[in-house]
């Protein structure tokens, strides 16, 4: 068993590695050398490599193109060897390696579709969670309100992006033609979660981003309704922080509430 053991340590150090040692054990034949031999194996993990890529990051190679996506691939495999055994972490690091490459970083919408691809990969994969309910808030006492504090989907993720990102994932998710790549004159927030058995996303305006953000601090209702009212004046205020937490709570993205 220790040959054997070390046999196949040695090819997997072949596969991973690039270790050549391992072509000591293999014959060559009439028609193809060792190494051509071995090559095959080295070069179908690559491409699985590859594949799981593609299918993490499905509308950023739609977005290159196959040819594109592979050349990215590759720089990203021999940046990022697997090191876990589950493919579904192989490619995390997609984001800040787009961010940071040479041959891409030029292009920030790229690694923002990565980053909205990966998160909705994210909140799929999520813990579930009983979303709060309507009738839930309904028996809630009205001397009560400005003390709840209010618990976010754990799908739930924050992201923030200075390209048009978002639009350009919507259309090749459509199969429609891209927009142009464009950098935003202000900043834009996207709420990413799951909802049922779907990873959903959508732009959050700057009002309701803030208030999603305090809200997922732990900020209690009474002091969101001064921050709306601080960020867009006093009048109808509390409506719409109300209506905010409607839409949260019928999109599913709250999954609890308690008097804080």
């Amino acid at each position: 068993m220790s040959g054997l053991k070390a046999l196949q340590e040695s090819f997997q150090r072949g596969v991973l590695a690039g270790d050549d040692t391992i072509l000591g054990e293999i014959k060559g034949s009439a028609k193809e050398s060792r190494d051509v031999l071995f090559g095959v194996y080295r070069n179908a993990y690559v491409l699985r490599l590859i594949e799981v890529l593609t299918d993490d990051y499905e509308q950023l190679h739609a977005y290159l193109g196959d040819a594109g996506f592979a050349k990215l691939a590759r720089a990203y495999i021999d940046a990022h060897p697997s090191d876990r055994r589950s493919a579904r972490d192989f490619g995390r690091h997609m984001p800040r390696f787009l961010r940071h490459a040479d041959t891409h970083a030029k292009h920030p919408e790229l690694a923002e579709i990565a980053e909205l691809e990966k998160a909705l990969g994210d909140a799929f994969d999520g813990p579930d969670a009983e979303p709060l309910s309507l009738e839930h808030l309904a028996a809630i006492a009205p001397q009560d309100w400005p003390r709840l504090v209010f618990e976010p989907h754990p799908t739930a993720i924050r992201l923030t992006f200075t390209t048009n990102a978002a639009d350009l994932w919507s259309a090749l998710h459509g199969e429609a033609r891209p927009p142009k790549p464009r950098h935003l004159e202000e900043r834009e927030a996207v709420i990413v979660w799951r909802q049922e058995f779907m990873a959903r996303f959508r732009p959050l305006p700057p009002e309701e981003a803030m208030i999603w953000d305090e809200t997922a601090k732990g900020v209690a209702f009474g002091a969101l309704c001064e921050m709306v009212a601080t960020f867009a004046g006093t009048y109808g205020a509390e409506l719409r922080a109300a209506s905010y937490l409607k839409g949260w709570v019928d999109m599913g993205m709250l999954t609890n509430c308690r008097i804080g």
